[in-house]
């Protein structure tokens, strides 16, 4: 039976829109485990956000912090980036000021065995939980930063 689109008064993620957001409806993070390299990775998510119109407003490289603090200089490579795009910064912002609170948007790009996870907070979960709030604005920028870390 093909899923039809319906009034959602309480904002339940239908079974489609869960297939799309990694398959685990109310979940808090969406991820990937790639084969290629840290940096590998890392610069084609770069590009893809560029293309898609988001800026990457910070890069925090824990294994440098680390190292630079005089703690583990032999951690694993993690990033963690920061990425606004500014038109969604706007909209959520404009509608309700504890955006604030969740944004910019956070990736983390880090090893897992011999292979590369990236990750990100998904804003659409948690501003439905404790904001309140319909979690549609942040719903379609969501989408775009998933359909970039899944074209790489």
């Amino acid at each position: 039976m093909p899923w039809k689109k319906r009034n959602n008064p309480d904002n339940a993620i239908t079974i489609p829109e869960a297939k799309i957001l990694n398959g685990v409806p109310g979940d808090y993070k969406y991820e990937r485990i790639l084969p290629d390299s840290v940096n590998k990775v890392f610069s084609k998510l770069s590009q893809k956000l560029k293309e898609s119109g988001y800026v990457i407003l910070s890069i925090v490289d824990i294994k440098e912090t680390l190292k630079n603090s005089g703690l583990d200089p032999d951690f694993k490579p993690f990033y963690i980036l920061d990425v606004c795009k500014p038109k969604a910064a706007q909209a959520m912002i404009g509608s309700n000021d504890e955006y604030g609170l969740l944004l910019p948007c956070r990736i983390m790009i880090t090893e897992k065995g011999d292979k590369t996870l990236i990750g990100m907070l998904r804003v659409s979960e948690i501003a439905s939980k404790y904001l309140r709030e319909d979690r549609g604005k942040a719903l379609q920028f969501e989408r775009e930063l998933i359909a970039s870390m899944d074209s790489i």
